[in-house]
C-alpha cells in the first residue's frame, strides 16, 4: 500500500468510529471504550510500522478520531 492509501484507510476507520460515538446523547467512558475497542483491530492492521514504534495504536486511533471531530466541528 502507498502512504496515501494507508492514510485513507486510517481516516476511514476513525470516521466510522467518530460517527458511532456521536450517536449517543450522553457518552460514558464505558460506551467510548466499547466503541473504540470494536474498531481498534482494523485500525491497527492498517497502521504503518513506523507509527507503531512511536506510539501505541490506541493513542494513534484516539488522535485520528479527535482530528476528524475537529475537522467536522471547526470546518
Amino acid at each position: 500500500m502507498t502512504p496515501q492509501e494507508h492514510e485513507n484507510g486510517l481516516r476511514s476507520v476513525a470516521k466510522r468510529c467518530h460517527t458511532e460515538l456521536k450517536k449517543y446523547d450522553k457518552l460514558t467512558t464505558e460506551l467510548s471504550k466499547q466503541t473504540i475497542s470494536k474498531d481498534l483491530p482494523e485500525f491497527t492492521s492498517l497502521l504503518p510500522p513506523d507509527k507503531k514504534r512511536k506510539y501505541t495504536p490506541n493513542m494513534w486511533f484516539n488522535h485520528y478520531v479527535m482530528t476528524i471531530d475537529k475537522e467536522i466541528n471547526d470546518g
